[in-house]
């Protein structure tokens, strides 16, 4: 490979901050209105025009019900889900999930909240590279309309999915499956609008689907020889070659709160692509992700009843990643936690989701969570090795691959999120380190703030 020698320049520094949080995805908003809330001086750093990464950039919704009794979510969570619900763009649906949700309307709920408690965003801004300093890192370069500039700040939090921050810094990493080096499948979205959803209902109740049927909720699915009532419409698709078989391989829509007639789609799931981190595959999967919606979309709107009048009413612009890098931090969970169903004195957060693997298959003993079964997550999960100064939340906490894939939902990762967010407050009110940081004293804050945990 030939190399080309970067000179590194001066670069103004253009502020200073008590904490700095990189990514306003579903982590990044909450640990960014966590610690402003906390009366800090906090910048959020953000690529796109908008917050919620995931949830709004990549149209992930409903979330993921923790399969906890009351489904307990984080106090900030909480504020979240009520202010959606509050005004038409939230729902809850007759299984008790609550975490239905618009994804246009989100970008809304959490730029106001985060605004609310004097916080600032610089959207449209790009993190480049970590300052470091004797294993501790003081700030970040940023580039974006201005050109490059460093920001300082006293505690800085990871939250970019991909644990950018954390790589940049030095902190060693896991990628992928252990065995294989492979990451999930990741998966394009879309939504589809002007769907006559009564006769949809109506239609999914004569092929035999008996449930998520609750309009305005409306929920389907398919997978090949699962048993999916839609199976025979997808076969009747395949025989006369208007789908291809990987089409089939996953298949979800969930109907939209606040948007009548319209269906969000979690696919489809791009084949043969297991490196979440080679951005041209990730370019490739744009690409044939585009190529399978545009099928699909004839397929459904010739086959499906309701959707005669439909149109592809948007694509997604950030592509659905699962799962890529990991921190190595002081404590790694692993499928041994999910087994024994782990208890910690300095845990933030708390699941019973199942493992949940897309596009691979597990080659490790899991057993099931049973009812009010559960396991938690501790505080040292969001400290990383070697570098100090830094926290990091989200779907890159320190995890084997196959715990990640329990954890790594929406309610999860906004809970690790505000205990970044709450934690770096408390360092800098009582001038300590994160490396020196007690995770029950982190613990008992969330829990005034209301979070059973």
């Amino acid at each position: 490979m030939d190399i080309y020698n970067f000179d590194k320049r001066q670069i103004p520094i253009i502020d200073k901050y008590d904490v700095i949080v990189v990514g306003g995805g579903t982590a990044g908003s909450t640990a960014a209105i966590a610690s402003a809330r906390e009366g800090l001086k906090t910048l959020l750093i953000e690529k796109y025009g908008f917050l919620g990464g995931s949830s709004t950039a990549s149209q992930v919704m409903p979330m993921m019900h923790v399969n906890i009794e009351s489904n307990p979510a984080s106090s900030i969570d909480k504020e979240i889900r009520k202010r959606l619900m509050n005004s038409g763009y939230g729902a809850k649906d007759p299984y008790g999930n609550d975490g239905w949700f618009n994804p246009e309307m989100m970008k809304f709920v959490l730029e106001e909240m985060f605004l609310e408690y004097g916080g600032i965003i610089l959207y449209d801004t790009d993190f480049i590279d970590a300052i470091v300093d004797e294993n501790t890192i003081n700030g970040i370069i940023v580039n974006n309309r201005s050109g490059l500039n460093a920001i300082m700040g006293k505690i800085v939090i990871d939250c970019t999915g991909d644990a950018n921050v954390a790589f940049s810094s030095g902190v060693p990493c896991f990628i992928g499956d252990e065995k294989t080096g492979k990451n999930q499948a990741i998966s394009l979205r879309f939504m589809i609008g002007n769907i006559d959803l009564i006769r949809f209902q109506s239609f999914l109740k004569d092929i035999g689907q008996n449930w998520g049927l609750d309009y305005p909720l409306i929920e389907t699915a398919m997978v090949w020889k699962s048993g999916f009532p839609l199976e025979s419409i997808f076969k009747k698709g395949l025989e006369n070659k208007e789908i291809n078989y990987e089409d089939g391989a996953y298949f979800q829509a969930f109907s939209i709160p606040g948007m009548p007639g319209v269906m969000s789609f979690n696919c489809p799931e791009i084949p043969d692509i297991n490196d979440s981190i080679n951005a041209e595959k990730i370019s490739y999967s744009y690409q044939k992700g585009r190529e399978m919606i545009q099928r699909l979309y004839k397929f459904l709107k010739k086959y499906l009843s309701g959707f005669e009048e439909s149109y592809i009413l948007s694509v997604a612009p950030m592509i659905g990643i699962r799962e890529s890098r990991r921190i190595r931090g002081k404590y790694v969970l692993s499928i041994n936690d999910y087994n024994n169903r782990s208890k910690f004195d300095d845990a933030i957060a708390k699941t019973a989701y199942p493992v949940d693997i897309h596009g691979m298959r597990a080659e490790y003993e899991v057993i099931p969570l049973k009812n009010n079964e559960y396991f938690e997550i501790p505080f040292r999960c969001l400290v990383p090795l070697n570098i100090d100064g830094l926290l990091v939340a989200g779907r890159c906490i320190s995890s084997t691959f196959i715990a990640q894939s329990s954890i790594r939902i929406q309610p999860t990762c906004r809970a690790t999120g505000e205990a970044a967010g709450i934690a770096a407050a408390h360092c800098i009110k009582y001038n300590i380190k994160v490396s020196e940081i007690e995770g029950s004293d982190i613990r008992k804050i969330m829990r005034t703030y209301g979070y059973n945990i």
